[in-house]
């Protein structure tokens, strides 16, 4: 990636890794604009020339984090579905897990819609290239007669508004919503109205 340099070995993973958690907590904790690498650097306990074998400057280390964000996101829900066949089944169970893991890593909400502020582009990016991906499985579910024919990038944003907004209410919104259970009976309620409707006719 533009801006990086690979470690080599165990060690310089190692502690590639302990700088972008760093960078990870203070971006978290104080925002991006008011962390210095400096900061990084002492937080990871390296010193800043440690900083610089890996990262040219503070925008690529959170480029990283951004990627490896989308990465690990689509992985868990990838990982989570692969044997389910009904996309109604998939999308329950996708919802769940992304709820679940950004519960588990709230650091992600925060970096992630950070990166408006940072590079719109980077935000653009991000969320066009889940609804691209998104939209292909909504096209394939149409082919398979189960789902309606729709605008299917509309479509995506929605479901994907969903879901954000719904983990949003689980782990930053409301109390005590945050268990496994809570999270199921949540997106339960919110499969059952998404095939059944929210307007009478």
């Amino acid at each position: 990636m533009n801006g990086i340099t690979p470690p080599l070995t165990d060690r310089g993973r190692q502690t590639f890794n302990t700088i972008c958690r760093g960078a990870e907590t203070l971006f978290h904790l104080q925002g991006y604009h008011l962390t210095t690498i400096a900061d990084i650097a002492k937080q990871s306990n390296v010193g800043i020339g440690t900083f610089y074998l890996y990262f040219a400057d503070k925008y690529s280390i959170y480029k990283h984090l951004l990627f490896e964000y989308s990465h690990k996101i689509r992985a868990n829900i990838a990982i989570a579905v692969k044997d389910i066949v009904s996309r109604k089944e998939q999308e329950r169970v996708g919802i769940k897990t992304f709820i679940k893991y950004v519960r588990d890593n709230p650091q992600a909400y925060t970096i992630i819609w950070q990166s408006l502020q940072v590079d719109k582009k980077l935000f653009v990016d991000y969320y066009q290239s889940f609804a691209r991906h998104y939209a292909k499985g909504l096209e394939e579910a149409y082919q398979r007669g189960e789902v309606v024919q729709s605008d299917y990038i509309t479509s995506s944003y929605a479901l994907m508004g969903v879901a954000n907004f719904v983990g949003l209410q689980v782990i930053m919104f409301e109390d005590d919503l945050s268990s496994d259970e809570k999270i199921d009976a949540i997106v339960d309620h919110l499969i059952e109205i998404l095939e059944s409707g929210l307007f009478l006719k």
